[in-house]
């Protein structure tokens, strides 16, 4: 009675004895680590703590929890650096990234966390054989016995039986089966395809501003930025396209568009207000929010300084903002302010941050460094990257009104391509596709949003060309200039029957006869995206800052030196200090360069001496950036980190001297050196041109480029000007087009 009856019949019992992730496989019985079939070099404490983390994976494992687990109460032992020591040995093993984990998560005071996948290896310890003992001694033995004297008598029946269940269980699994194909033929991720592409607009006005493209739409119009000069105005037409027209809001300087509400009724409108007072990292921001069509406006209140970017809430009445690295939603009256998650330390803060929240408010994307998207659920679990074996640089444009297409960027320097991944939720699973193509030129969609319907697109589409211009000093006007060539970043030889250039918008590094003869070649796309290439005093090399913008590397600034004749570029600066704005010493034999250790650390000039490989740092240049060697090698003009400064370093007093910033300017840029040292030239934010003596730091303006549609030879935004070997100015004018397209979709 209340026994265990041991009837001679043996069950295997299950224990899990193995757990396995991606390529490893942990031995739970001898502590030991496996990978891809070999053992790994590891054992003791990190086991423990790994298989502790793999019993719980998604969760989080407090330190005290693995405190009690590694050592007991009693024992005297330094258990943070023991435990972090652990956890950095686990890293090395696991060839993982405390920034970017794929398996080990950090949750900074709290403990830490497994978000890879984790499967169990089941082992039977136990055996079926002997699963019958000798049934003439089993006290049921005789009635066995008699069982099988009758069986004769019985078989027909008992197949019968037999059969007729086998074909219920068949029935069964085909119904199932059928089940199943048809809740995947309903829910299966469809394949999107681009059936037509149809031009909307012909305004001829730009749509974009230092890069930043927003565009939105309620089922009718689409709402858009569109720019004259700095000055933004938001316009809109029609989904079959015809005129462009304009929201009137008087009340808000230089509107742009920011989000617009589920039901189509209310922009989200956003303006720049300029700096806070004393603290230039951070511009102010006013958020609007107006009624369509009549274009009546209700600023939201300062929610706090360092707001970045604000959007509607999916789904409710609130809205969410940005600030710091951490989400919050509130009321629109600025009340009831809850914060919704903790954006991570490999959160990116593009030129204009952004995030996406799902249409069911359940997810959050955003983008990560090294232009990746990264995805969690909108409390900050499972945090995980967004197409993870997507090879390309990307950057996110939104989801669907239903939710069922995510489109996206791959970006390669000023050619972005549209691509999409179409994603159906069930209880238990999500579906998404394989991500596809959608565009592949000649046009560039650096922004697009999904129609109401999901049967369209629209997009900015761009096509990049640049005009090189010089200044008429005596029709202060700008005339084409080398036979009016889409490049920049001249730089003339030493004898001056040569030129180097960057192409504009491929980014590559040419060379020329002055006249344009003799055209070659000298990087590839490759290299990456080419700055300020510069003739060595001796003619034989030019030196170029190189920027593999659209590469998933850390190191993705690096500085070279080519032969003028072409030929392999040689590798002089790369590495964490992110180099850039190389110039030359006069003799040739050492470059200048400025560049800083990571995000927030202050920048600093250094210097290279080009036969030792040795740099140093130039006295007192910390919080400096974008150095230039003056021709007679004396002086060092930079630049101060916030673009408000200009500043020359003297070698013969050791000291810095700083220029006059002119009245109503903000920022400068590009300093470059007449070609006698004697002064030193700069653009203003305003994009007026100004010259400095160095003799005694008076200022002067020189050209108005301020109605000029100017560009920089890289990304498509931006300004830059540069002199000729005659010290004349020449700049790039925009000649390209920007304007809204509909791309007709289908679905296989």
């Amino acid at each position: 009675m209340g026994g265990i009856c041991d009837c001679g019949v043996h069950l295997p019992v299950q224990s899990v004895k193995k757990l396995r992730f991606a390529a490893f496989e942990l031995d739970k019985r001898t502590a030991e680590l496996w990978k891809s079939g070999l053992k790994l070099k590891v054992q003791g404490q990190p086991i423990a703590v790994l298989s502790l983390l793999l019993d719980r994976p998604g969760e989080l494992v407090t330190r005290e929890e693995l405190r009690r687990h590694l050592w007991p109460q009693d024992t005297f032992v330094d258990f943070e650096h023991s435990l972090n020591t652990h956890i950095k040995k686990l890293r090395q093993v696991l060839d993982d990234n405390a920034d970017t984990p794929r398996y080990i998560e950090t949750l900074p005071r709290r403990g830490y966390r497994f978000i890879a996948r984790v499967e169990e290896v089941r082992n039977g310890n136990g055996a079926v054989a002997d699963s019958v003992e000798d049934v003439s001694q089993s006290p049921i033995g005789p009635a066995l016995v008699a069982s099988t004297k009758t069986s004769s008598l019985s078989e027909p029946p008992v197949l019968a039986a037999s059969s007729m269940r086998r074909r219920k269980y068949a029935t069964a699994a085909i119904l199932f089966a059928i089940v199943v194909v048809a809740l995947y033929w309903r829910y299966r991720p469809r394949t999107p395809f681009v059936t037509g592409i149809h031009q909307l607009t012909q305004s001829g006005h730009p749509k974009s501003l230092m890069g930043r493209h927003r565009l939105v739409t309620d089922g009718t119009r689409v709402y858009f930025d569109e720019y004259d000069g700095d000055t933004s105005r938001i316009a809109q037409v029609s989904v079959k396209g015809g005129d462009v027209s304009y929201l009137d809001t008087p009340l808000i300087q230089n509107p742009r568009v920011a989000d617009i509400s589920d039901d189509g009724s209310e922009l989200l409108v956003f303006s720049a207000l300029g700096y806070k007072e004393g603290d230039a990292a951070h511009k102010r921001s006013a958020f609007w929010i107006v009624q369509l069509p009549s274009g009546q406006a209700q600023r939201i209140p300062d929610l706090a300084g360092g707001l970045t970017w604000m959007q509607f809430f999916p789904g409710t009445s609130q809205i969410t903002y940005l600030k710091q690295h951490q989400l919050y939603a509130a009321n629109r009256d600025g009340t009831g302010v809850h914060r919704l998650m903790d954006l991570p330390p490999n959160y990116s803060v593009p030129l204009w941050a952004q995030y996406t929240i799902s249409p069911d408010a359940k997810m959050v994307r955003f983008p990560g460094r090294l232009w990746q998207i990264w995805q969690s659920n909108l409390d900050g679990s499972r945090l995980r990257q967004f197409l993870s074996k997507f090879s390309e640089a990307m950057y996110g444009q939104g989801w669907s009104r239903d939710g069922k297409l995510y489109i996206f960027d791959q970006v390669v320097y000023t050619a972005t391509s549209l691509w999409a991944v179409t994603e159906r939720t069930l209880p238990f699973r999500t579906f998404d596709s394989k991500p596809v193509r959608l565009t592949n030129g000649p046009l560039a969609f650096p922004a697009a949003t999904v129609s109401n319907d999901g049967k369209q697109i629209f997009a900015i589409g761009e096509s990049l060309r640049g005009e090189l211009s010089i200044y008429d000093a005596g029709a202060r006007d700008f005339r084409p200039y080398l036979g009016g060539m889409s490049g920049g970043f001249i730089d003339y030889s030493p004898n001056g029957q040569w030129i180097t250039y960057v192409s504009f918008p491929d980014g590559t590094l040419w060379r020329s006869r002055v006249n344009g003869g003799e055209r070659q070649q000298l990087t590839t796309p490759a290299t990456g995206v080419i700055f300020s290439p510069r003739w060595s005093p001796d003619g034989r090399f030019i030196l170029f800052n190189a920027w593999q913008v659209d590469r998933l590397i850390d190191d993705y600034k690096k500085i070279y030196m080519i032969p003028a004749e072409g030929g392999a570029p040689l590798l002089l600066v790369s590495g964490s200090f992110e180099p850039a704005d190389a110039s030359w010493s006069r003799d040739g034999k050492s470059i200048a360069y400025g560049g800083a250790s990571g995000v927030g650390d202050a920048s600093e000039v250094r210097i290279l001496d080009i036969d030792t490989r040795q740099t140093r740092t130039l006295a007192g240049s910390r919080g400096m950036f974008g150095p230039r060697w003056s021709p007679d090698g004396r002086y060092i003009v930079a630049q101060s980190s916030d673009a408000k400064r200009t500043l020359l370093y003297s070698f013969a007093s050791n000291l810095w001297n700083e220029f006059p910033t002119p009245a109503d300017t903000t920022e400068m840029g590009w300093p470059t050196w007449s070609h006698d040292s004697r002064y030193v030239y700069a653009m203003s934010n305003a994009r007026r041109i100004y010259r400095y003596r160095v003799l005694d730091g008076r200022e002067e303006e020189v050209a108005d480029a301020s109605q000029q549609p100017l560009l920089s030879p890289v990304f498509g935004w931006g300004w830059w000007f540069q002199l000729t070997h005659d010290d004349r100015i020449v700049v790039l004018v925009d000649r390209g087009t920007d304007e809204l397209y509909a791309l007709d979709l289908d679905y296989r």
